[in-house]
């Protein structure tokens, strides 16, 4: 925070004035301060007094802060500015003057105002005494926000289908996402807290995997006299059934779980000794074998003996929700594996010459049970066609895994090949186009979201870009030939320089064998042995090919002023670089980035880094076209996701651009833009990837060594040298 301004833009306060000034300022004279930023609110009937008589009882530098952030909220919302300012006091008081703690308070409503609107900004303003018990919960609890990313990751690498990991209100599966708690804070370190948050996730996962939702609940329910008593047996008695399989899946997890299952553990031995039904309840539930057949089976003998316990951890049941998202995805599951097992059979019969004339006959398939120690049932089926035993690929193993999960078998109606035109999936999400995702709600459907990084505030705007990755329409001309045609001779220089350049070898110096004498090394080794030190051996130089471990990510803007020539080069430098790279080996992807406003940033998928340089990829490069807008920030934050899931020595993501970013909107213009990319170059390089820029804007001196560094991009003044230049810079970039 360098300084604090008023609605003219001119500073109030500098750093220096702030740290020099003791004297808190009196009510009147903070009157006059917070009329400048809110007079566009103020009116006779509301005024700045109040506020201001509140924030002339607190100390110069808590009033100060105020005053700063006062005029960094007016410059997004007059009506927000008056709202802080009149419960900033109290906010200051509840959280025990710690101003560390109100700039997150602060930073919490702005965000709010940034995703939701003005009216949940208000709401977090108001209640500062809510928001202060949460914070210091926080000090010694876990954040679902900050492991989210762990959990999904964890729950991943278990059995069954990947489930999602979310906030919720209560802690509950819908069979497709896992909802856990914003924060976690019952336990006194923050390992204990952690480590509960997993407990809730296994055991959400379990009831995915081990079947609690193959039946509809509702339906088993409904025949005792109170379906809501019962659903809470049911859910005590399934979760003494899945914390045994949990037992029995993850025995080592379940022993570091063993601290946070008290209440399971003290119902297991008081009710086992203290009631008959119990001892069968646990007898019955504790077998590796148990199923959910086995505790509806309990459940109708002891419903009216038993009372139901609450586990600490289980959460709740959501039947109804369950129930319409398990509908939809059976739905969409039928599709598919039909259509999956339609193209199973088109690809054996081709593969098979002897199998033509069965073309004309309906392929038969049938999944046969089969023993599987790694299903929740010890059973899986195996699909056979026409009689013989088939390998179904990775996706259509999934579907089936899914499936079974869900119904515990396939049903005779799956197993009925759909070719084109004879099934036409419903309500299938992957089915809808890439062009209709802006229409209604469904633009965030399948979409990535990016923080961005504001420079006022000097914190990111959470969640703020919506980003997506769009097909380029490739078009199958003769672009490529003829760029290659064009530039034959350049194209035979770069094969003979990258040739070369893959065939270098590196001297190392100071080996203990080798080819030649390390004279430096030698002249160390003297003296050392003249100081009565031993000689060092290391005095040789030795030549070493080394293999190249490089992947590149190329982003190519694809904003409107690249029309015409620009668009051309860009084209033309691609295929010249495409053909250089395939000589060399190195792994590279190339994606274009354009957009309107943060609502609509589009990446767009030239080649992906393990796709092959193929005719589909030729095809893309020669359908790149000038599209919108050159927002880069979250441009760079996807690209460089990407990237760091790369196995690589060195990562390059190098921008090919021809200006500045910029946006429909006037706000990402000028310097926003300018510092929101320089922060994601920043983001990038604590990840490992070096970014680089190459260029063809003239005036790009004024700000790209702020974005980049000095050293880290290069000017291309004439633009129909770029084809020639792109490549011959890549080349000196990785030697």
């Amino acid at each position: 925070m360098t300084s604090s301004t008023n609605s003219d833009n001119q500073p109030l306060f500098t750093q220096e004035e702030s740290t020099n000034q003791v004297q808190p300022l009196d009510a009147e004279t903070m009157e006059e301060q917070l009329d400048q930023f809110l007079d566009p609110v103020l009116s006779f009937r509301r005024s700045a007094a109040g506020p201001a008589k509140q924030m002339s009882a607190l100390n110069a530098k808590e009033q100060q802060f105020g005053l700063h952030w006062v005029g960094v909220i007016a410059s997004t919302n007059a009506e927000m500015a008056y709202q802080y300012a009149a419960h900033f006091s109290d906010a200051v008081i509840f959280l025990q003057h710690d101003l560390d703690a109100v700039e997150n308070w602060t930073i919490e409503a702005m965000s709010a105002f940034d995703e939701r609107g003005l009216q949940l900004c208000i709401k977090i303003l108001h209640n500062t005494k809510e928001f202060s018990e949460n914070y210091f919960k926080k000090q010694n609890g876990i954040v679902l926000e900050d492991i989210k990313k762990l959990l999904t990751t964890f729950v991943c690498g278990l059995n069954g289908r990947a489930l999602k990991v979310e906030p919720g209100q209560y802690t509950c599966t819908d069979t497709e996402t896992i909802y856990l708690p914003e924060i976690v804070s019952d336990f006194s370190s923050k390992e204990d807290n952690f480590f509960y948050y997993k407990l809730l996730t296994v055991y959400q996962w379990s009831q995915n995997w081990f079947g609690t939702w193959r039946y509809d609940l509702n339906e088993k329910l409904n025949h005792f006299d109170d379906s809501v008593n019962a659903l809470k047996l049911f859910h005590c008695l399934e979760s003494i059934r899945l914390l045994n399989r949990i037992r029995f899946e993850l025995p080592g997890f379940f022993r570091q779980a063993e601290h946070f299952i008290e209440d399971f553990n003290q119902l297991q031995h008081n009710g086992v000794s203290g009631q008959e039904e119990w001892q069968v309840v646990f007898s019955v539930l504790s077998e590796k074998t148990a199923r959910i057949d086995d505790t509806f089976e309990l459940l109708n003998q002891y419903y009216s003996s038993l009372d139901a316990y609450e586990f600490s951890f289980q959460g709740v049941l959501l039947p109804n929700k369950v129930q319409h998202i398990k509908e939809r995805r059976l739905k969409d599951e039928k599709s598919l594996f039909r259509e999956a097992l339609a193209r199973l059979a088109d690809e054996k019969r081709q593969a098979n010459p002897e199998m033509i004339e069965m073309d004309k006959k309906e392929p038969v398939f049938d999944a046969v049970l089969t023993e599987d120690s790694d299903m929740p049932d010890g059973m899986t089926f195996e699909l056979t066609l026409d009689g013989q035993m088939i390998v179904p690929p990775d996706d259509v193993e999934s579907l089936i895994s899914s499936i079974i999960q869900d119904i515990g078998e396939i049903p005779e109606e799956y197993l009925v090949a759909a070719g084109p035109g004879k099934y036409v999936a419903e309500n299938n999400a992957s089915l809808k186009k890439t062009d209709d995702v802006w229409s209604g709600a469904y633009h965030e459907d399948g979409a990535y979201f990016y923080d961005e990084w504001d420079h006022v505030r000097q914190h990111h705007r959470k969640n703020w870009c919506v980003v997506r990755e769009v097909h380029i329409t490739p078009v199958y001309d003769d672009f490529v030939q003829k760029t290659l045609t064009n530039h034959l001779g350049v194209v035979k220089s770069l094969r003979r320089n990258f040739e070369a350049l893959k065939g270098e070898e590196k001297l190392l110096k100071r080996q203990i064998d080798g080819d030649d004498i390390d004279i430096d090394a030698l002249v160390e080794s003297y003296a050392d042995v003249s100081m009565g030190m031993e000689l060092n051996e290391r005095i040789f130089t030795r030549m070493q090919r080394e293999d190249r471990n490089i992947a590149v990510m190329f982003m190519v803007d694809m904003s409107g002023s690249t029309k015409g020539w620009i668009n051309q080069a860009e084209r033309e430098a691609l295929v010249l670089l495409c053909e250089s790279l395939e000589m060399l080996g190195d792994r590279y992807a190339i994606y274009g980035f354009s957009g309107t406003t943060r609502k609509r940033c589009e990446i767009y998928h030239i080649k992906h880094i393990d796709e092959d340089y193929n005719d589909k990829v030729k095809a893309r490069i020669s359908g790149v076209t000038a599209k919108d807008y050159t927002r880069m920030g979250f441009a760079i934050r996807h690209l460089s996701a990407l990237l760091e899931e790369v196995e690589a020595r060195t990562k390059l993501l190098i921008t090919l651009s021809d200006g500045k970013p910029e946006d429909y909107d006037g706000q990402y213009r000028g310097e926003y833009g300018i510092e929101d990319t320089r922060q994601s170059l920043f983001e990038a390089r604590q990840k490992g990837i070096h970014p680089y820029c190459i260029t063809i804007d003239k005036e790009a001196g004024d700000y790209l060594p702020h974005m980049y560094g000095a050293a880290n991009y290069v000017l291309i003044e004439d633009i129909n040298k770029l084809p020639l230049k792109v490549s011959d810079i890549y080349r000196k970039l990785t030697a």
